[in-house]
């Protein structure tokens, strides 16, 4: 039987854990790095101005299309039309009651990995806020 002195097997056995590590680590530093993740995660909210308990919101993925908003997959192709800046979406044509019950659209969350911090001007009523921001983003 041969004895080995306990400097010798702790050396070998760093060795034995080492190398594969080092052998990964070459490996990997040859491979490319991936691109950084550019997700698009929105939470949409509609607030009232005279009661903010009342309102809405809901969340919007894209990239792949995804979220709880009902008309995810418009409210994705609209924002990309626009890069994702809100300020940009297009009127929608349409007819609204003249009730007044002011509301407030907001943003949250990133575009494409970039972050969203949106809030729109004060709308006279959910139907205006709607066709002002493109009838989709902010139709739930």
């Amino acid at each position: 039987m041969t004895v080995r002195p306990l400097a010798a097997v702790l050396a070998a056995t760093a060795a034995a854990v080492l190398l594969p590590l080092t052998a990964a680590s070459t490996a990997s530093a040859e491979r490319p790095l991936p691109e950084p993740f550019d997700a698009t995660h929105l939470r949409l909210t509609t607030k009232y101005v005279s009661d903010r308990a009342k309102g809405g919101f809901t969340y919007l993925d894209c990239e792949p299309v995804g979220g709880t908003h009902p008309a995810a997959e418009s409210a994705c192709t609209d924002l990309a039309k626009v890069d994702g800046r809100f300020e940009d979406l297009s009127d929608k044509q349409g007819a609204c009651t003249m009730q007044y019950e002011p509301v407030e659209l907001h943003a949250t969350g990133t575009w494409r990995g970039k972050p969203v911090d949106y809030v729109s001007e004060v709308f006279t009523n959910p139907c205006m806020a709607d066709l002002a921001t493109g009838g989709n983003v902010f139709n739930f």
